[in-house]
């Protein structure tokens, strides 16, 4: 995966009216990502992730979702189809389409609690991926109302057809969300 070309699709994306919302900022031990996310509906919305291991690994996440809220606690369903260029360091190159969701607590008008959890099987992998996992727990804080960092600790999780696995993120990270 090239820099530049990943970096022209996301700013085409985020800069796109039809599909305002958010643009994020992800920093871990290992890696550095950006999302951008929007709602396609009330009910339906979308994201795309790029993220970069410092060992010269790229992951790209495109999930689509059904949004729903029930009293406070929001949240959304759906699925993700991820994709992996391990470049030298795996020896590990294709992907899997996860399925899972994520979770929103308000506990006041600042802080919020999140957690989310994706699971892809043996079935829905491809190239050299036999699955995937991938699970995160953080605490949100909100700075003005149109942004918010989170600091929390997430997971992700590539297993190998040769048996192997290769961790693309297992520790603390802190994600800066901006809302457009």
């Amino acid at each position: 995966m090239k820099a530049p070309l990943i970096a022209a699709a996301v700013l085409a994306i985020a800069s796109s009216s039809a599909f305002a919302g958010g643009v994020a900022f992800r920093f871990g031990d290992d890696s550095f990502g950006v999302s951008v996310a929007g709602d396609m509906s009330p009910e339906s919305s979308a994201q795309l992730d790029v993220l970069h291991h410092e060992d010269g690994a790229n992951l790209v996440a495109l999930g689509l979702f059904a949004n729903g809220q029930r009293g406070a606690l929001s949240g959304r369903v759906g699925a993700k189809a991820i994709g992996l260029d391990g470049d030298d360091t795996t020896d590990l190159d294709g992907g899997a389409v996860a399925f899972g969701g994520d979770l929103r607590l308000p506990l006041n008008e600042i802080v919020s609690l999140r957690g989310g959890l994706y699971y892809a099987p043996d079935a829905t992998g491809f190239g050299d991926i036999d699955g995937y996992k991938e699970w995160s727990v953080s605490a949100e804080f909100t700075i003005f109302q149109n942004s918010a960092i989170q600091v929390g600790y997430g997971d992700m999780e590539f297993d190998a057809d040769t048996g192997g696995k290769f961790e693309f993120e297992d520790g603390a990270f802190i994600r800066l969300q901006l809302r457009l």
